[in-house]
């Protein structure tokens, strides 16, 4: 269980990802970081272990200042173990470009997919499962941010919302049988997508809607581009969201986790 958040069009998107992971500490508390485009463009991340209030000081957070795009991550370890090499939002460069890439879920395939990507010369820098990914992004040919990101998840499996910068472009993805929650928002003229809504909340942000499983929706200057190129399966929604992961004022999965957790309580008394 992680938390995640992206801005895309706001003027300071690393202050207002920075404010967003306030509300998602509840969803990992072994470290956060942020990833960010400055003014020219440029990538930079802050990683740090431990708490959002205990990180994201000083010159490095300056570096983040005045750029449009920013991705964040609250990290609770449930693949690869407790260090700083498995701290998010991960940042690369490749042939292609900088990737910058927030996971929240477990792939249950990683292993293999890790194998396979080491047997073609891959070299890893960390332990968790998420790093797959952004190998098999480097690794694509497709035209556009969207298809790259579409291209690396065909064969992936198990539970993931993503949360993807390549280039200018802001790409969120959620698995296709929607096992975790991730939702978009906007900001002004800006688009936030997070883990919850409370997210949304805490930054003034306006919720308008799910992001559905199997699609992959990419943001840039020339506007929001949404697709399925991920085959549709049958729902799997991951009960404990609504048990205790998700904060109560929050809205998952199309409902309120407090009004689930209250139909839950009754069901209990009921049985019990």
């Amino acid at each position: 269980m992680c938390g995640i958040f992206g801005v895309h069009g706001h003027p300071d998107a690393a202050a207002v990802t920075h404010l967003g992971l306030y509300s998602l500490q509840h969803r990992g508390q072994e470290s956060a970081g942020i990833a960010a485009l400055d003014v020219r463009g440029e990538p930079h991340a802050v990683r740090r272990m431990g708490l959002v209030t205990e990180g994201f000081h000083g010159r490095e957070m300056e570096l983040l200042r005045g750029g449009a795009v920013a991705i964040g991550h609250t990290r609770y370890s449930t693949a690869g173990s407790s260090t700083i090499e498995n701290a998010q939002p991960v940042l690369a460069r490749s042939r292609g470009g900088h990737i910058a890439l927030a996971h929240n879920g477990n792939l249950t395939n990683a292993a293999e997919l890790r194998f396979a990507l080491e047997e073609q010369g891959s070299i890893f820098q960390s332990t968790m499962d998420s790093e797959a990914i952004v190998h098999r992004i480097a690794r694509s040919n497709a035209d556009t941010p969207a298809g790259r990101v579409a291209e690396a998840l065909q064969g992936v499996e198990g539970a993931y919302c993503l949360l993807i910068v390549i280039g200018d472009t802001l790409v969120a993805a959620r698995d296709p049988r929607g096992w975790r929650p991730l939702v978009l928002g906007t900001l002004g003229d800006a688009h936030v997508f997070a883990s919850e809504t409370c997210a949304l909340d805490i930054v003034g942000a306006t919720f308008v809607r799910d992001v559905e499983p199997g699609e992959v929706i990419a943001v840039s200057t020339a506007g929001v581009h949404s697709a399925f190129p991920l085959a549709r399966q049958e729902q799997r929604r991951c009960v404990f969201e609504h048990v205790y992961f998700a904060r109560p004022d929050s809205r998952i999965f199309g409902g309120s986790v407090d009004r689930a957790r209250r139909a839950l309580g009754r069901q209990l008394a009921r049985e019990c």
